[in-house]
């Protein structure tokens, strides 16, 4: 986002400041029971607004393709959105509504509950400017899984606390999703990373003072 930004407006890069959005993981963190036992269906979660960018009929593919190897799998797309009938009917042609829930808009208590049980959240946007959602899913402590684009990348990207595969790309995006869920060492390494990644960089706190490093730095002569 930094280049982009630098190169539309002509600007030194060194002159633009990523200041984030923020999470209070404390709310978020997860303090429920956790992922299902392995003899439960394998929940992939994902949630945001049902558009074509948001990537949701990549997920549909990858489900598809994901369940000749597990058959023990089960997705929630949460959200509304204009184009929630032709995910719905992406659904049907993929032969995955028996295993994809599209249970529309889901309260912030609602989503952390789910996040808690999640064995993966994915973000599979074609573009996606920042991501908050990866920041909610971290704090709930799910192991993620993101496309490799906009601000998601430059988010998670060499932090350890994600996974990321090409964007649209849906047989890549099964494999992450097998390799993490046939990987339970990987996957706790995963949310300690992310853990470690919101408390550093994300938190309200950490904001404010990489805000106020930024006036202070205009201020100095």
């Amino acid at each position: 986002m930094v280049r982009e930004i630098a190169g539309g407006f002509e600007l030194d890069p060194a002159r633009v400041h990523r200041i984030p959005n923020g999470i209070d993981p404390a709310w978020w963190r997860s303090d429920g029971p956790g992922p299902p036992p392995g003899d439960q269906p394998a929940l992939i979660l994902t949630w945001g607004r049902v558009q074509f960018e948001k990537g949701f009929q990549v997920l549909a593919r990858a489900i598809s393709t994901l369940r000749t190897r597990r058959g023990n799998l089960e997705c929630i797309i949460a959200g509304r959105g204009s184009y929630l009938p032709e995910l719905q009917s992406q659904l049907d042609i993929e032969g995955v509504s028996d295993v994809v829930t599209l249970p529309g808009f889901l309260s912030d208590h609602e989503l952390r509950a789910t996040i808690h049980r999640a064995a993966c959240v994915v973000i599979p946007s074609l573009y996606e400017p920042f991501g908050v959602v990866a920041l909610e899913a971290l704090a709930g402590g799910a192991p993620l899984i993101v496309a490799d684009t906009g601000g998601l990348a430059e988010l998670v990207g060499g932090t350890g606390s994600a996974l990321l595969f090409e964007p649209g790309n849906a047989e890549q995006l099964a494999d992450r999703i097998d390799q993490l869920l046939g990987d339970p060492e990987l996957a706790a390494r995963m949310r300690r990373a992310g853990a470690e990644l919101l408390e550093a960089t994300y938190t309200w706190d950490a904001i404010a003072a990489r805000t106020n490093d930024v006036y202070l730095d205009l201020l100095t002569p």
